[in-house]
């Protein structure tokens, strides 16, 4: 998303917000029950009350819905001692390892907004509503069940929809005022932990649902060709820049021929006699051209495509950006000149490094995987254009994305971490939709050919149901009041305090302390991996 749509989305905010800011000082919104938060509306309605008890009422009903909660409270508390530990581990792993900034530290990634996340594509936006809608849901059937009171049920609304809400009487729900209303039912802690528990559930249940269809719908497609060619980084200046190449890309065919085991090869070849090499490139946006790169362009020697602090390059001055082309006395035309050079030095041993912009004198350091010469530099190895191309399995990406179910059901927590992980992984680790750019590889088979590319749209649709409402409910399980999972730690907690401890009061006051505590050490231990690369 450009400066330009950023300007315009900010413009149309604040225009939206003035509109709400008039509607509700001359009292419109209170009319039809709306209330306004600054920019957020919460839009209730006390319709629905009807579908709720058709839902909850009767005993089968009844005793469906109070199992399926126990359940679901099981997961709860392993998703809890799971999210709590990983919140641990990736805070304890940011202190040591002091990772650089990524993406995914810029602040516009930090929320799950469709669109505005550049790792989430708009077609989330059915897995956002679908997570919150069933998430509520489930709450307020559940309190139906336990005869609690739904006082109303609704939309958080800033613009487009952000939220949901179900509004169970808080007084019967957790016992406020029990003493002052006594002819209020008060909930029991179980029935309480049901409650609390089911929209976890549903969100699990509905991800595992749009996850199977999702890698049953993977075993309906094909690629296209067996390889293609991804372009993984390009030096800044280079050949294959100027000539309009960038990193993300695929090479689908050079000079016209499908991509094969010799295709990197024969393109060496044809950039060391300086022929004109036609591309024939997938961009990002999945839009398919020719880019032509012209004969008699210079052989860029090996391009540097970042050097490391501490090392003899950086030490001596050299950067990101310079095309290394002799060393001593040897021309390095690419990388493997570059590499049998580097194999025959010593640590200790000193270098002339001549570059296209200047000559260094650099003391070669030990190498980590051996006892050879280190000069401590990041290149960009495949070719003089200056790009870092490699082939791309596409049978092989599809094959490592269809036995993501077997990793989930041998219990690997390397297989949950991955799935957790998918969207924001780069090619070919991760995974975030065919659309716009993988579908152009692929193609439907069987019995789902008469989809065509609605195949892959319906793909990535399911894909973000399962993934949001797995990442909602994961989050959710987070032992932070005011998360779901913070209220069902404290009522597991009551009872083990209630061991030691004999006086109501001050049980109460310790469950809040350590529930509180706890809380905030979540979220500082999660902003803390957010900023903490741009401070460590």
């Amino acid at each position: 998303m450009d400066s330009h749509y950023l300007t315009l989305a900010l413009y149309i905010f604040l225009i939206y917000w003035f509109i709400l800011l008039i509607l509700d000082r001359k009292g419109i919104l209170q009319r039809y029950n709306i209330s306004a938060f600054g920019p957020v509306l919460m839009i209730r309605t006390t319709r629905g009350q009807r579908l709720l008890e058709k839902l909850a009422r009767g005993e089968l009903r009844e005793t469906f819905w109070r199992t399926y909660a126990n359940i679901g409270t099981v997961l709860v508390v392993i998703a809890m001692i799971f999210m709590f530990v990983l919140v641990l581990l990736s805070a304890y792993a940011m202190f040591t390892v002091h990772p650089e900034p990524t993406e995914l530290n810029v602040p516009r990634n930090w929320l799950l907004i469709p669109g505005l996340n550049e790792f989430i594509p708009l077609c989330a936006w059915v897995g956002f509503v679908v997570a919150l809608l069933v998430h509520e849901l489930s709450h307020a059937i559940l309190s139906t069940v336990e005869k609690i009171k739904v006082k109303s049920m609704g939309l958080l609304v800033a613009v487009i929809p952000i939220g949901a809400f179900a509004e169970p009487d808080s007084e019967q729900l957790f016992g406020e005022r029990a003493g002052k209303e006594e002819q209020k039912k008060v909930a029991t802690a179980r029935e309480r932990t049901r409650i609390l528990s089911a929209g976890v559930t549903s969100n699990f249940v509905v991800a595992f649902i749009a996850f199977a269809l999702f890698f049953s719908i993977l075993f309906a497609v094909q690629p296209v060709d067996d390889k293609v060619l991804f372009v993984y980084s390009i030096v800044e200046g280079s050949t294959a820049e100027r000539a309009g190449i960038d990193s993300g890309m695929f090479i689908t065919r050079v000079d016209g021929s499908k991509v094969t085991n010799a295709t990197i090869d024969e393109m060496d070849k044809a950039i060391e006699e300086n022929k004109e090499i036609i591309f024939e490139v997938l961009n990002k946006r999945g839009k398919q051209t020719e880019i032509v790169v012209e004969g008699g362009y210079e052989h860029e020697g090996v391009r540097i495509a970042g050097v490391e602090e501490g090392f003899p390059a950086a030490n001596a001055g050299m950067k990101a950006g310079m095309s290394i082309i002799k060393m001593n006395d040897v021309n390095i035309t690419g990388y493997k000149d570059f590499q049998h050079f580097m194999n025959l030095t010593a640590p200790g041993q000193k270098v002339e490094v001549r570059t296209k912009e200047k000559t260094f004198i650099v003391v070669l350091k030990e190498s980590p995987q051996g006892n050879k010469g280190f000069l401590g530099v990041f290149l960009v190895p495949n070719n003089p254009l200056g790009m870092c191309v490699r082939e791309f399995p596409t049978k092989g990406y599809l094959e490592s994305l269809r036995v993501i179910p077997s990793s989930l059901l041998s219990l690997s927590v390397s297989g949950w971490l991955w799935l957790t992980l998918l969207p924001f992984l780069p090619l070919p680790a991760g995974f975030s939709s065919f659309n716009p750019l993988l579908s152009h590889l692929y193609e439907p088979v069987g019995a789902l050919s008469f989809l065509g590319g609605g195949i892959f749209l319906i793909a990535d649709v399911l894909f973000w149901i399962g993934w949001i409402n797995f990442y909602v409910g994961l989050f959710n399980c987070l032992p932070a009041i005011p998360l779901d999972g913070g209220y069902v730690f404290r009522e597991m907690l009551n009872p083990v305090l209630r061991l030691g401890i004999k006086e109501e009061g001050k049980k109460e006051k310790i469950s809040k302390l350590i529930t509180a505590t706890i809380a905030i050490f979540i979220a500082s231990a999660i902003a803390f991996m957010l900023v903490g690369p741009y401070f460590l």
